[in-house]
């Protein structure tokens, strides 16, 4: 009787840290401390960035890639890790691609939404714009998947447009968030 209310709990547990609901990425687990995630780093040669706010002295932000940008054997451009006293709460994927006009970044977006939709359920709108400020033309999207307050997948797309000289980018991200894990909300 003790194993099964123990592993009920262990489940319990589990589930209400977000780890089911929103499956991290590269091994990543919610809550785990940053050393993980460094040694993963360390074994595909990343350079780090280590920010330590003065005015969160319990948050920790890691921003990941190699020289140049990228990360290897993936398409992603860099990886942020934010850790409130030493557990991991949020994991941002960023997704740059030079040379590659924006509407190719959008498909590319897109298609990463519709596969993350097939995996977890239907994402919903946060928002679109779209403007134009002399010849420049700047758009964005945001999508979020929230299966449990607190708990989220925000995919969020931004270009900008030089019409005249017929130049532009897109980028987008991918941001995981477990606020149960996280610092308390303000």
């Amino acid at each position: 009787m003790r194993t099964i209310l123990f592993v009920f709990f262990a489940f319990l547990v589990h589930t209400l840290n977000g780890q089911n609901l929103v499956k991290l990425p590269f091994g990543r687990k919610w809550g785990e401390e940053p050393t993980g995630l460094l040694q993963w780093a360390g074994k595909v040669n990343l350079d780090v960035l280590v920010e330590l706010p003065a005015d969160s002295p319990a948050l920790q932000i890691f921003t990941f890639m190699q020289p140049g940008g990228g990360i290897p054997n993936h398409p992603a451009h860099s990886i942020e890790a934010r850790y409130f006293e030493d557990k991991l709460y949020e994991l941002t994927v960023n997704f740059e691609y030079p040379g590659e006009t924006p509407q190719q970044v959008r498909k590319r977006f897109h298609r990463i939404k519709k596969d993350l939709e097939a995996k977890m359920g239907q994402f919903r709108l946060n928002g679109r714009s779209q403007s134009v400020d002399d010849s420049f033309l700047t758009r964005e999207e945001s999508f979020h998947f929230e299966p449990k307050a607190k708990v989220f997948l925000l995919m969020a797309y931004s270009s900008v447009e030089d019409r005249l000289r017929e130049k532009g980018e897109g980028r987008y991200s991918v941001i995981y968030h477990n606020g149960v894990v996280g610092p308390p909300a303000k």
